[in-house]
């Protein structure tokens, strides 16, 4: 069984913000053996978005999605995404500096000195 989901009927615009594509999962039909997203109209995707995106995709590993009318920009964030996953994310604040503020006039004075 396919399932065709019109991304443009959910979301109305552009994709944005992690929530909102988790909200794709309301929209699935969880016994579909195939997905197919639509993608006409949407002219953007974030980066948050297309993260979470491939999440699902990851949680739903038995089905197939499939991906119709996505621009270029749109194609370009997924696999810009989905290469960055492939990597382990590394955090440089190994040597950073904690600092500690009791009020806000000792903030004040460390900002006026940077």
């Amino acid at each position: 069984m396919e399932q065709i989901i019109k991304l443009h009927d959910i979301y109305k615009a552009d994709l944005y913000t992690r929530s909102r594509a988790s909200e794709l999962r309301l929209h699935i039909n969880h016994h579909a053996k195939q997905i197919t997203l639509d993608f006409i109209h949407i002219g953007f995707m974030s980066r948050s978005f297309a993260d979470e995106l491939i999440s699902i995709m990851d949680e739903m590993n038995t089905v197939t999605f499939r991906f119709i009318n996505r621009n270029e920009d749109v194609e370009m964030m997924m696999t810009k995404v989905a290469e960055s996953r492939k990597h382990e994310r590394l955090r440089g604040i190994g040597n950073a500096k904690m600092y500690e503020f009791h009020d806000m006039n000792s903030l004040s004075r460390f900002l006026l000195t940077m």
